[in-house]
């Protein structure tokens, strides 16, 4: 070979190598972050196994029952502030060889700054961003707290805890998640105090990257030492709590 074209075949080389290199970077699709773990994108699904409970204060029982609900992502529309948004279809079946049946419908919006979710005339704000440990916000600040049956919701501080780590939602271990810590209060224990009122609200959820929410945790109960099941001085060991809660363990996706 010819020593004098011997470097410009060299540096052929390395320029096919760079170019080879920044195309192929250049295919992989940055995903920001406000899309991460929550894409809204038509056809994307999640199925759930779902534990629902009913805590009936009246025959004082705990009732769990369990079924699967499927998120699929629908249709996009444009909202009433003119923005971009997307409707989630919810199915429900009790088992996994049944046919999945429609149950209620969801509204996303995810304006870049914050992650709007709307069900049942409610509006939560699900994410803000950017994602950083510790951060909080009023998630329920677009709630209408003055009306006495959802009063609740007042002021629950979300919080972002475990950015970026793995979680195990008992059925599935995601590997890179976020957890939105968004109420853990209690008020008083029945089992210590029986003659005192009580409440407990825990709600949490966690989100895969790539996926959705992976995992809910949602229960609130109140105890009513004044009511006749709790006021049995024959039978202080009676306790009937009022509520309900639910656990949803994501299971399968696209």
């Amino acid at each position: 070979m010819n020593k004098k074209t011997l470097p410009l075949l060299l540096l052929a080389v390395f320029f096919t190598i760079v170019y080879t290199s920044c195309k192929k970077a250049d295919e992989i699709p940055v995903v920001k972050e406000h899309q991460a773990y929550f894409p809204l994108e038509i056809g994307k699904y999640v199925i759930y196994n779902v534990d629902s409970t009913i805590w009936d204060d009246t025959n004082c029982v705990k009732v769990v029952r369990r079924h699967q609900m499927m998120y699929t992502v629908a249709d996009t529309f444009t909202d009433a502030m003119g923005r971009p948004s997307y409707r989630i279809d919810v199915r429900i079946r009790k088992k996994a060889e049944d046919v999945w049946q429609t149950h209620n419908v969801i509204y996303a919006t995810n304006t870049g700054q914050e992650l709007e979710m709307s069900h049942s005339t409610l509006k939560f704000i699900k994410m803000i961003y950017p994602i950083e440990e510790n951060r909080t916000w009023l998630g329920n600040a677009y709630v209408d707290v003055d009306d006495t049956d959802i009063a609740y919701f007042r002021d629950w501080t979300y919080r972002y805890v475990n950015v970026g780590l793995p979680f195990d939602n008992g059925q599935v271990k995601y590997n890179k998640t976020v957890t939105v810590l968004q109420i853990d209060e209690k008020i008083n224990d029945p089992e210590i105090q029986p003659r005192t009122d009580a409440v407990r609200t825990f709600s949490k959820e966690v989100f895969g990257e790539g996926i959705g929410m992976v995992y809910r945790e949602y229960y609130r109960w109140t105890y009513d030492a004044s009511a006749l099941n709790n006021n049995d001085v024959n039978n202080p060991d009676t306790k009937c709590f009022k509520g309900d809660g639910v656990v949803m363990r994501a299971v399968d996706h696209n």
